[in-house]
Parts: C-alpha cells; sequence; structure tokens
C-alpha cells in the first residue's frame, strides 16, 4: 500500500515536470523576442503546449465598441419601405438629429417623443402582434424596440466571437457592456489592423446593377455640376471619356477623393441621387495612384443573407490566375439569382461588400447553378479574413470603436516580474516561518507547498484545460501558498493535541490527520463553493483567480493530507522514533 501511495506522487510529479517544461522552455527562450519564418513553427507548438498568458501579462489589445443606434433602427424598419429611397433617408436624418440629444439609455423614448408615432408603428409594423389593440401599439412598441437593442447585442457578441475565431486568438474576453457597448479584450495580438478590420467590418454583402450606359453616367454627372457652385466642378475630377464604351468604374486619382466624397455628402447632391450611388472600389494596385469609382443602382438585387457556404480558395496552378485567392459562395434560392441574371445580360453586376465594391462582373449569359465567386487580388489573410465574415453572419448595424488600448509586452513583462517576485517572496516567507515554528514537520509542509505549486501550474499548462493566467491568476496563487500550508497547520495542531494527551507517536499522527481531516474539508467546501460562483458569474481575470484558486485547493488538499502522511509513514516505518520534532 505504501508502495502504491509513493507510485502516484512520483507519477503526478514526474508528469507535472513534463507538463510544465514547454512553458519554461517557451517564456525562457522565445517570449517577446523577434523569430525567423523557420523558428515560427517550432515555437507555435511548443507555445500550444505552454501556459497562456491574459492581456494585463503578454500585452495585446483592449477595444470598447458601440452597435451604431441610428444604423441598427434604420435596418430594423419593414422591407416594404427599405426601397422607399426617399422616406428612408429622411428617417435616418431624424434618427440623427435624435441620436445628437440622447445617450443609449433614453434614445428610444425620445424617439417616440420626437417623431411622429404613426410612422413608427408603420415602420416597425412586423413586431407589433396581430392582437395589439390599437391605443396598446405604441407602449407595446417602445417596449420591444427597446428589446431588440438587447437581443441585437448579444448577437453581434457572438458574430463578433466568431470572427475572431479566425485570428486564433487563446480565449478572448467578449462582454456586453451596457444597452450598446461590447468589450474585446485580446491577449498576445499582433496584427492589430487585421482584428480591427474583422471586427469593425459589418459583413454586408450585396449584389446591385451598375448603371448600364454612358449616357445615363454623362447626364448625371453634368446634373451634379449644375447643382454645384461655380468653384466645384465634380465631372473635372473624374477620368471620364464621353465617347468611349460602356465600362463599370471610372478612375479617380487618390489625391481627390476627399473632394469627391465632400459632393457626394452635399444635402442637393444627395437629394438628386435617389436612385443611384457612388461607391468606392479596391484600389487599384496596377494603376498606381487611382481608385475606381462605380455608379450603380441603389435597388440591392441580393444580400449576404441569401448566401451559403463562403470559402476562400487559390486558383490551380494550370489556371490563368495562378496562385491568386478568391472566395467562393452558393446562394440559398438559386432561381433568384437565375432571374437576376437573365434581366441583365450584357450589364455589370457589383459584388459589394461593407459599401466597397470588390469586383464588377459583364453578366454574359443567364447563370442557372446557383454559383457565384469574389476575386479581387486578395492575400491569403484577406481571403480567409472575408470567409470569417461572411460565414459569421452580417452584424446588425455598424459597429463603433469607443476606445481603444494597446497594452504594451513591456508591461506583461513587468506585470510576470512583479507577479514572480511575490509569489517567490510569499513562499520563502511562509518556508521560513514554518521551518521556525513546526521544525522538522515545517519541512513537510513546504514540501507540500512546493508540489502544490508544481500541480497547480502543471493543470494550468495542460491545453485540456486551456487556461489563462492573468495577474488576478497570480494573486490566486499567491492566495493558494498560503491555504497549502493552512490544512498542514490545523493537521500539525491536532497532532501536538493527541500528543499532549500521552498519546504514542503513530497513534497521535493517525488520530491527528483523521480528525483534521473533517475541518479541511469543511472550510475548503465552502471557499470551492465561492471560487465556483465567481467562475459561473464572473468574467475574464475574475475567472482566471477563480480556476487558479479551485486548482490550489484541490491540489492543497491532495498534497496536505495524502503526500506528507505519506513522507510521515515511510520515516516512521524505517525508524524508531520517540519524539516528534513539532
Amino acid at each position: 500500500m505504501l508502495y502504491f501511495r509513493w507510485f502516484i506522487i512520483f507519477a503526478l510529479t514526474a508528469l507535472s515536470i513534463v507538463g510544465i517544461n514547454p512553458t519554461i522552455e517557451y517564456y525562457s527562450n522565445y517570449f517577446g523576442e523577434e523569430l525567423s519564418p523557420e523558428e515560427l513553427e517550432k515555437v507555435d507548438l511548443i507555445k500550444d503546449k505552454s501556459l497562456t498568458l491574459g492581456l494585463d501579462l503578454q500585452g495585446g489589445m483592449h477595444m470598447v465598441l458601440e452597435l451604431d443606434l441610428v444604423d441598427l433602427y434604420k435596418n430594423l424598419i419593414n422591407d416594404e419601405y427599405k426601397n422607399s429611397f426617399d422616406e428612408i433617408d429622411n428617417f435616418e436624418k431624424e434618427l440623427i438629429r435624435i441620436n445628437q440629444i440622447s445617450t443609449s439609455l433614453n434614445f428610444i423614448d425620445n424617439l417616440f417623443n420626437d417623431y411622429d408615432n404613426q410612422n413608427l408603428i408603420n415602420y416597425y409594423s412586423d413586431f407589433i402582434p396581430p392582437s395589439t389593440k390599437p391605443d396598446e401599439e405604441i407602449f407595446i412598441l417602445k417596449q420591444i424596440l427597446k428589446s431588440k437593442l438587447s437581443s441585437k447585442l448579444l448577437s453581434s457578441t457572438e458574430i463578433i466571437r466568431n470572427r475572431i475565431d479566425a485570428l486564433g486568438v487563446t480565449e478572448p474576453l467578449i462582454q456586453t457592456k451596457g444597452v450598446n457597448q461590447i468589450i474585446v479584450e485580446l491577449a498576445g495580438i499582433k496584427d492589430t489592423s487585421r482584428a480591427e478590420s474583422l471586427i469593425q467590418n459589418t459583413g454586408k454583402l450585396e449584389f446591385i446593377v451598375v448603371k448600364d450606359n454612358t449616357k445615363t453616367w454623362a447626364r448625371i454627372i453634368d446634373k451634379i455640376d449644375s447643382i454645384l457652385d461655380s468653384s466645384q466642378s465634380f465631372s473635372k475630377l473624374l477620368k471620364f471619356d464621353r465617347t468611349a464604351g460602356l465600362t463599370p468604374y471610372l478612375f479617380v486619382e487618390n489625391s481627390d477623393k476627399q473632394r469627391i466624397d465632400l459632393i457626394l455628402k452635399n444635402q442637393k447632391v444627395n437629394n438628386f441621387l435617389k436612385e443611384s450611388q457612388f461607391l468606392w472600389g479596391v484600389k487599384d494596385e496596377e494603376i498606381n495612384g487611382y481608385t475606381a469609382l462605380y455608379l450603380l443602382n441603389r435597388y440591392i438585387e441580393l444580400t449576404g443573407n441569401e448566401i451559403r457556404s463562403p470559402k476562400a480558395e487559390q486558383y490551380p496552378i494550370d489556371h490563368q490566375n495562378s496562385g491568386e485567392w478568391y472566395i467562393t459562395l452558393e446562394f440559398t434560392n438559386p432561381t433568384d439569382f437565375e432571374e437576376i441574371t437573365e434581366d441583365n445580360i450584357n450589364k455589370f453586376l457589383a459584388i459589394i461588400l461593407d459599401n466597397e465594391v470588390k469586383m464588377a462582373p459583364r453578366i454574359n449569359q443567364k447563370i442557372s447553378q446557383g454559383h457565384a465567386q469574389i476575386s479581387g487580388s486578395f492575400t491569403s489573410k484577406e481571403a480567409k479574413d472575408i470567409e470569417a465574415i461572411l460565414i459569421a453572419g452580417e452584424l446588425p448595424a455598424r459597429i463603433n470603436i469607443a476606445s481603444q488600448l494597446q497594452v504594451d509586452a513591456s508591461l506583461g513583462q513587468s506585470s510576470i516580474n512583479s507577479g514572480f517576485k511575490s509569489i517567490v517572496i510569499a513562499f520563502l516567507s511562509v518556508l521560513a516561518f514554518m521551518l521556525f515554528y513546526y521544525k522538522g514537520f515545517g519541512i513537510l509542509a513546504n514540501i507540500a507547498m512546493l508540489l502544490n505549486l508544481l500541480f497547480v501550474l502543471a493543470f494550468l499548462s495542460n491545453p485540456w484545460i486551456n487556461a489563462t493566467l492573468s495577474l488576478p491568476g497570480i494573486a490566486g496563487m499567491i492566495l493558494t501558498v498560503g491555504m497549502a500550508i493552512d490544512a498542514n497547520v490545523i493537521i500539525f495542531e491536532r497532532i501536538k493535541e493527541e500528543i499532549r494527551k500521552g498519546k504514542k507517536t503513530v497513534d497521535a499522527i493517525e488520530l491527528g490527520y483523521n480528525r483534521a481531516f473533517k475541518t479541511i474539508l469543511d472550510s475548503n467546501l465552502t471557499t470551492l463553493i465561492s471560487a465556483a460562483s465567481l467562475y459561473i458569474f464572473g468574467s475574464g481575470p475574475v475567472k482566471g483567480f477563480s480556476i487558479t484558486l479551485s486548482l490550489g485547493i484541490i491540489c492543497s488538499m491532495f498534497t496536505a493530507i495524502f503526500v506528507t502522511k505519506t513522507i510521515l509513514i515511510t520515516v516512521l516505518n524505517n525508524r524508531n522514533v520517540k519524539k516528534l520534532s513539532i
């Protein structure tokens, strides 16, 4: 039986040493270092097996996002109004006005106080139950719109979480705050611009027909020129040949883009462009210094809600575009796409993602298979990010970055050093006290404390647990150093009492462990219940604290009761001990 106890202790110790070895290797040799491409693959394997550090320890990005209330409530109106361009434009202006005098908490109340309630009932009639009485419609609709904000905020959180999975970030913190905010913390993220793009892009995919003849373009451009005052000229900013054949876009010098944006925001120009819109394309890498500007219909033929199975793929070697990336997708109802292509043969169909035209291929014939693809000189990351965005789904509204904080890795290293020093100081202080107060038994307690730390670190490093260590987690480990000793103190004091009663050495030890066990179990169970509550109802660093605390409690019970007793029994079996050094 004694041999079996030692086998368990040695096996767990050996497994723990093996388990924390990748952590020691990674953070001793590679953490914070610039690595060559050849080293990256090897280091990634080590990192996957090592302990993951939180944002406060390894650096990263902290963002506060806000769901755009104007965009959300504009998007929620009934489909029958979405192509009534005058009406929806006017409603958007009212939403913007009310948003300027409101907070996120009283936005809906102010909307109903300052805007025609019958219009709101018409716009949002889909949400009002058929059995609702006329005099109750306003009250019920107001509550429904408030609840819609809450549900859309939660769905946005899940969409963002699914997108962030494409970044490969371990245990990102994503949680709601207030009525329209989302907190995002990404530990260890290096490519912050990519993260911002994945998070902030709405993921709104649209298929819109390009205006189909040169005369239409000329008429609209001339009309815009006539609207502007003499100091401005829209046509002079465009590389437009009135005698040329149909092209899906015009070239604009990048230096003129801001001037064109200001013209298109002009109120009179906006009023004129009721059934048309100008949208920018991606920058043309072959024609440096220029960007494509498209003139499109306002009517949306298809949206991203009608697609499925988006996938980033690469053209094969024997293809004329060998090596380039593109995104394939299918339509949930192929008949709709077939009808659109049949009605618009020889026209261009723009594929738009987040108000940027990715491509505008010509429709040469009816397409009946219900398949499409998006290309545009994508890099591997760009194609996979678009795939992730389309798979995760479209956000219900724009996401604005309210605040952003970049946590530097040097701060993380400083925190690690401070936390390590805290643990060492706590460990040495307790070690010295136990040796002074309990003499030989103090050595037992210190062995138990050392093994307790080893076991906790090994558990946290285990990929199956996938825990993240943060500063509160380090605090939890420091707390378990004391708790690991606490159980031994209870046992040693019980042994002292039995010795004072005149019990023999072996009997005193056996009674001391047996009678102390119930007290230790009760005290640790209550602490475990508290830790479980923190884990269930807490988030982020609070969860990290609860995990390390729980593991520390479980390990401390094992080391205090099982390990120390095994050592004592072994010593007593091999020596004739008449007096205990306690």
